[in-house]
C-alpha cells in the first residue's frame, strides 16, 4: 500500500495546509526538562497517536521510536504512557462514541486531530486511571492544547471533557481512589 508523503488539508477560510508525515512535532529538550513526567508522557502519547493517525504506522513500533527511546522520560512515566496506549488501543471505538454523543451539530470527523486525541486521552484517564483526579486531567490537557493546537482548543476540550465527566459521575461510572478522589466542589 502506497503512503502519501504529504497530507493536504483544505480550509474554506485560508490556504491549503500540507503536513509532512515524516516529521513529528518539534520537541524542545530544555522545555521538556521543566515539565512533569506525566505531562511529558501525555505529550509523547499525543505525538505517537497523531503520527499513527496520519500515516497508520504500528503503535508498538512508534512507542519504541517516540516514547521508549525518550531520554527525558523516567520509568514511571514510560509505564504511564504504555498503559495509556494499551487502553487507547482497547477502548478507542467506545471513547469515540462517547465523544460523538457530546458533539451537538458537529461531525466527529471535523474535529481537529490534536483536539480529538486530547479528548480521547482525557476520557481514558477518567475511566481507566482511578488515581488521577479528573480536574488534573482536564487542566493538563488544556495546557497541552495551548502548546499543540489552536487558541480555541482549550475551551472546546474543557467543554467536552467536563460534560463527559459529569455524565460519568451521574451514572456512577467515574471511580476514583487515592489522589484521584473527586471533591464535592469539582
Amino acid at each position: 500500500m502506497s503512503k502519501e508523503k504529504h497530507v493536504r488539508h483544505i480550509s474554506n477560510e485560508g490556504p491549503i495546509l500540507s503536513i509532512d508525515t515524516d516529521e513529528l512535532f518539534e520537541n524542545n529538550p530544555e522545555r521538556d526538562k521543566k515539565l512533569s513526567q506525566r505531562r511529558l508522557a501525555r505529550e509523547r502519547v499525543l505525538q505517537l497517536l497523531f503520527s499513527h493517525a496520519i500515516n497508520e504506522r504500528d503503535t508498538d513500533e512508534l512507542f519504541g521510536e517516540l516514547i521508549k527511546s525518550d531520554v527525558h522520560l523516567e520509568e514511571q512515566a514510560l509505564e504511564f504512557a504504555r498503559q495509556l496506549l494499551v487502553v487507547y488501543n482497547l477502548h478507542r471505538d467506545a471513547v469515540n462514541v462517547i465523544i460523538t454523543e457530546r458533539l451537538s451539530n458537529w461531525d466527529f470527523s471535523r474535529v481537529a486531530l490534536v483536539d480529538k486525541i486530547l479528548i480521547q486521552i482525557g476520557i481514558l484517564e477518567f475511566m481507566y486511571f482511578p488515581e488521577i483526579p479528573p480536574k488534573a486531567t482536564i487542566n493538563e490537557l488544556i495546557e497541552i492544547a495551548k502548546d499543540f493546537s489552536t487558541e480555541e482548543s482549550g475551551k472546546f476540550i474543557n467543554g467536552i471533557l467536563h460534560a463527559v465527566k459529569e455524565d460519568l459521575q451521574s451514572k456512577g461510572e467515574l471511580h476514583k481512589e487515592g489522589r484521584g478522589l473527586i471533591e464535592q466542589s469539582s
